[in-house]
This record gives structure tokens, C-alpha cells and sequence, in this order.
């Protein structure tokens, strides 16, 4: 093989490489219908406290099955042999909060857009936020209006990439000037930066980033 063909292929590789990497990762929104408006999906603050010691009543089958004793409106030493109270399980519904005894703060998440619109998740019992898989909790009745935030990420590293989605819904329908109905999705990979104590509790946040507008549907 010439040289001047094997450099041609690696050329070809390298566009084909960027090609894809740039259609999984597009940048710039699109270009909305003619006398129609676009959105912009602008983040403000991110912050995510992961605790290396929360309460895991998603994943963790051992936090699923242990138990506390709650005595009033909280948690006591958890030996059923002194508990003042009831030995119940952590991960039942209705708790006071869930920071039983042996476990460090409960992890949580905060995404405030400059539009307004703010979303913040944290284990709540009668609706478990899996934080950092999927869909975040921006309000029940926002939810049921079509309007999704989803976060995707890790904060066992210090520097690495998020992920977020945005689905506007139908019921957040934008007007055109025909007086047709539009609704948007869009996603966009961020820098993630997260900040580790002692005991591998973990701050993660991000700068200010904009979601792209990469797709449109009538409604």
C-alpha cells in the first residue's frame, strides 16, 4: 500500500470518527419552522451532593432491607434490645426523613434553568428519584404536562462528562404564527467537575451550559 493511500484511509477514518462523535454530540440548535418560536434551554446551577453513605433503597439490597428504630419524629440507636419506639424498616413510606442512624446525608440535586424552572430531587419515599439515571423531579404537575429534565452521570471521578435531555411536552405547546402547536426535545454532554471529602462525599457541579434544540413536533 502507497503511502499516499494509506493516509487517504486514515483521513477518511478520522472524518467518518468525527462524523459520528458530532451526531451523537451535536452543539448547535436547530433551525425552527418558518413564524415559529424556539426555546433556549439554558442551565444556570447544577449541583449534585452524592454521599458515600446515603440511603440506597434503589440499588442497595442490604439499605432495602434494614431496619431502624424510630422513636417520635426521628431516629434512635438502632438496638432492638433499648429501642423507645418501633423497629422499622428505613425504606418504608412515611419516614420523617431518611437519615436513620449509620448513614450520612441523603443525596440530592438541584438543575435551575434561567427560564425559571427549577428541578431538585432527594429520596422522598413515596416516589424514588433514581438521581443521575433519568428523569428529575421539576414538580408533579410540570411532569404530567410532558415537560422532562433527565440527568445522566457519575461522581466517582473528579472531572468527567454529564449528560442531559430536555422534552418540552405538549403541554408546554409553543404557538406559531399559523397558529399551529410545536413542541421541542433536545440533549447536550457537559463538563462535570465533582469535589471529593474525606470520606468520598462527593459536590459535583457544572458551569453555566445551554441545552440545544435538536428536534421539533407538531401537536
Amino acid at each position: 500500500m502507497s503511502l499516499r493511500s494509506l493516509l487517504t484511509g486514515l483521513l477518511a477514518l478520522s472524518s467518518t470518527a468525527f462524523t459520528a462523535a458530532y451526531a451523537l454530540h451535536p452543539r448547535s440548535s436547530i433551525t425552527p419552522p418558518d413564524g415559529c418560536p424556539i426555546p433556549n434551554w439554558t442551565v444556570s446551577n447544577f449541583k449534585w451532593f452524592n454521599g458515600s453513605h446515603s440511603l440506597d433503597c434503589i440499588h442497595s439490597d442490604v439499605d432495602k432491607n434494614t431496619k431502624g428504630c424510630l422513636c417520635g419524629q426521628g431516629w434512635c440507636d438502632p438496638d432492638p434490645a433499648t429501642c423507645n419506639g418501633s423497629m422499622v424498616n428505613v425504606c418504608w413510606t412515611g419516614m420523617p426523613n431518611y437519615e436513620p442512624w449509620g448513614y450520612g446525608p441523603k443525596q440530592t440535586l438541584d438543575i435551575g434553568f434561567e427560564d425559571g424552572l427549577t428541578c431538585h430531587d432527594e429520596y422522598i419515599g413515596y416516589r424514588i428519584h433514581d438521581i443521575a439515571h433519568g428523569e428529575s423531579n421539576c414538580g408533579y404537575a410540570d411532569r404530567g404536562a410532558g415537560r422532562i429534565v433527565a440527568f445522566y452521570g457519575s461522581s466517582n471521578e473528579a472531572s468527567s462528562v454529564g449528560h442531559m435531555d430536555y422534552t418540552l411536552g405538549s403541554g408546554h405547546s409553543l404557538k406559531c404564527e399559523n397558529g399551529s402547536s410545536i413542541t421541542y426535545s433536545g440533549s447536550v454532554d457537559f463538563p462535570l467537575t465533582c469535589e471529593h471529602d474525606s470520606y468520598f462525599n462527593a459536590t459535583c457541579t457544572a458551569p453555566v451550559f445551554e441545552v440545544p434544540v435538536l428536534s421539533y413536533q407538531w401537536v
